[in-house]
């Protein structure tokens, strides 16, 4: 999805520090996910190895880079021991310590999504920014799905400003990857006491479908 604009005040309260390393294609997706919400302290897309491979952080680059590798050893580690006690594959990890939270999202074998958060900052919103965040990752990096990756009956959509709402889709991305223009929308109203917004459109290619937004976790299905 491509969020609607956000003004100043939505933004992160937390100022990038100075970066040691130049940005890359990963860059803007993590950034995203740093100013998606307030208390978000650092995002970080560690390798197999421990190393940084990029990050977006409010905090110092070392303090980012050791928090990722010590994250991915705590990760491994209990990941090694569920699957020995029968419990598969762990994709995710979530750390609630005093003065901090954690979440580590695993996005392959190979390579998992660190974020660093204010204490008590998670939310339902901003979880559904970091199962985002990884889907973007995955499609820069060319990385394909995981076996283990639970199936979430999700799209990715593009949003447009509208008249009288906050905003409309303007394209969704089909399975296969390709953008899908929207035509003209037909109809919206809302579910689930106005916490799900819907849209009934109709691409340019003729087809209808309903398109649902979840605003607490910021997700879209298709219906």
């Amino acid at each position: 999805m491509t969020a609607p604009r956000e003004g100043p005040r939505e933004r992160s309260w937390a100022k990038e520090a100075p970066r040691d390393q130049a940005e890359s294609a990963f860059t803007p997706i993590l950034r995203r996910l740093l100013h998606r919400a307030r208390g978000v302290l650092a995002v970080a897309f560690v390798d197999g190895e421990g190393e940084c491979v990029d990050y977006c952080s409010s905090l110092s680059p070392f303090e980012t880079k050791v928090a990722g590798a010590q994250m991915l050893v705590t990760m491994s580690e209990l990941a090694e021991r569920i699957r020995r006690v029968g419990g598969g594959e762990s994709y995710a990890l979530t750390v609630h310590c005093e003065r901090r939270d954690f979440v580590v999202r695993r996005v392959n074998e190979a390579y998992l999504l660190l974020v660093a958060l204010k204490r008590g900052a998670l939310t339902r919103r901003l979880r559904g920014g970091i199962e985002h965040t990884v889907t973007e990752l995955r499609r820069e990096a060319l990385i394909e799905v995981p076996r283990w990756e639970p199936v979430l009956d999700s799209v990715r959509v593009e949003v447009r400003e509208a008249v009288g709402w906050p905003y409309a889709p303007a394209a969704y991305f089909g399975d296969d990857g390709q953008r899908r223009a929207i035509e003209v929308v037909l109809g919206r109203w809302f579910q689930g006491a106005r916490s799900r917004m819907c849209f009934r459109v109709r691409t340019e290619d003729g087809h209808e479908l309903t398109l649902m937004h979840d605003r607490s976790t910021d997700r879209w299905e298709r219906g």
